[in-house]
C-alpha cells in the first residue's frame, strides 16, 4: 500500500509548472527573479572574458555555516570562479543557498538541498517532497546532490564513520520521486553512485526509465575499489553518452595521488600517477579525448563542503592545470562555464559562441 507521503508526492507532480527559463506559466515576481539573477550571473562571467580570464561555475558544491563566505569570495575573485552553485547541508534547508543568493547574488546560484545525510537517506520520500515543494517555489536553479550508493568519504573512514556506506535501493519511491520531479521541472539533478560492475546495470535501467530527467554523474571516474570494476572506463562513459542524451558528468575529483583510506588506492582513474609536482601526474589521453569528443556533457566542479572548503583554492587550480589547458579553446569553455550555463538557465550554451579564445 503506497503511503500518504507517496500519494500525495505523484498527485502533486502532476501540476508541478515547468520551471525553466523561458517555459511554463510563473508569477511575474518569479519571472523577474529568475531573469535578474541570469542577468547578475551573466555580467560577472563577462567581467572575468573582458579580462581575458577564463570563468568558471562550480557545479557542486556543499555550504554550511562553518564555510567562511569572504574567504570563499575572496578566492572566486582571484581564481576567476563566476558562481557557486552551493547546496546546503540538508539540516539548513535549501532556503539557506536561495539566502546565500540574496547577500551575494553575482557569487552563488540558489540549489535545492543537499542529500547527503540521514535527512534524505532515512527518508527519502519526506525529502522528495520538500525538494518538490522548494522547486515549486521558482526560486532554485538545480538539485543538489542525492547519495544512492556512497561509501565513507576519506575523512569519515578515518573518523571511524562507517555509518557513512549509504544504499538507496534503485527502486525506492522517495528516489523515484526525484527522478520523476527533475523529469517534470526541467531541473538538472547532481547524483553520486560509487563505480561497480554489480552496480551499473540497475542504474543505466533507472537512466533509461527517466529519460527526460537531467542527470549530473558526479566524480567522473572516481572508483574506490578498482578489483570492483572491470567495466567502466572511458569507452564504457562514452557508451552512455551516446544512449543517454541527457546524462552529465561532473569533474568534482581528488588528484592524481589521492589515496581513499578504506581501500588503500588511489581512488580516481582519469589521471596518471607520476609524482612529479605541483600535482603529482597528469590527464590520462583516453579521458582527455573523451572530453573532447562530446564536450556538451562535463562541467566543472570543487566538491568542498564544511571539512575541506579550505582545499578550494587547490581545487579550481588542479581543475584548470590539469584538465581545462589540456583542451582546445572551445572544449575548454564548455567544460569551465557554458555546459553549466545550458543546464542551469535554460539557455543554450551557443550564446557565448563569441567567447573568444580563452
Amino acid at each position: 500500500m503506497e503511503s500518504k507521503t507517496r500519494r500525495k508526492l505523484l498527485q502533486s507532480l502532476t501540476v508541478l509548472p515547468f520551471l525553466t527559463t523561458g517555459a511554463g506559466a510563473q508569477s511575474p515576481e518569479i519571472e523577474t527573479f529568475r531573469r535578474n539573477a541570469v542577468e547578475g550571473w551573466r555580467k560577472r562571467i563577462n567581467a572575468f572574458r573582458e579580462r581575458y580570464i577564463l570563468p568558471i561555475i562550480d557545479t557542486e558544491a556543499t555550504y554550511n555555516s562553518a564555510i567562511n563566505l569572504d574567504s570563499m569570495r575572496e578566492s572566486m575573485d582571484r581564481l576567476g570562479v563566476a558562481q557557486i552553485c552551493f547546496a546546503p547541508f540538508a539540516g539548513l534547508g535549501s532556503h539557506a543557498s536561495y539566502n546565500l543568493y540574496e547577500r551575494y547574488p553575482e557569487h552563488f546560484i540558489p540549489t535545492t538541498a543537499d542529500g547527503s545525510s540521514p535527512h534524505w537517506y532515512h527518508n527519502t520520500e519526506q525529502f522528495a517532497e520538500t525538494t518538490r515543494q522548494d522547486l515549486a517555489s521558482g526560486k532554485y536553479f538545480l538539485m543538489g546532490e542525492f547519495e544512492i550508493r556512497h561509501y565513507p568519504s576519506h575523512q569519515q573512514v578515518l573518523a571511524g564513520r562507517l555509518d557513512r556506506d549509504i544504499t538507496i535501493p534503485l527502486v525506492d519511491p522517495g528516489l523515484l520521486a526525484i527522478f520523476a520531479i527533475a523529469e517534470k521541472t526541467g531541473i538538472a539533478l547532481q547524483l553520486h553512485y560509487e563505480i561497480e560492475d554489480a552496480l551499473l546495470p540497475g542504474f543505466e535501467t533507472l537512466l533509461a526509465r527517466f529519460p527526460l530527467a537531467k542527470v549530473i554523474w558526479c566524480h567522473l571516474g572516481q572508483v574506490r575499489y578498482a578489483e570492483r570494476n572491470t567495466r567502466y572506463g572511458s569507452d564504457y562513459v562514452a557508451g552512455l553518452i551516446k544512449r543517454f542524451p541527457n546524462l552529465h558528468f561532473d569533474l568534482g575529483l581528488a588528484g592524481p595521488t589521492h589515496q581513499h583510506p578504506g581501500s588503500r588506492q588511489r581512488d580516481q582513474m582519469i589521471y596518471a600517477e607520476t609524482r612529479i609536482p605541483p600535482w603529482g601526474g597528469y590527464l590520462r589521453n583516453n579521458w582527455r579525448d573523451l572530453l573532447e569528443t562530446y564536450p556538451e556533457r562535463f562541467l566543472a566542479a570543487s566538491d568542498i563542503d564544511a571539512s575541506r572548503w579550505q582545499n578550494f583554492t587547490s581545487q579550481i587550480e588542479r581543475l584548470r592545470m590539469l584538465i581545462l589547458d589540456r583542451l582546445t579553446p572551445q572544449c575548454r569553455q564548455l567544460v569551465a562555464y557554458q555546459n553549466a550555463w545550458r543546464l542551469i538557465t535554460g539557455e543554450p550554451y551557443d550564446v557565448w559562441r563569441n567567447a573568444g579564445k580563452l
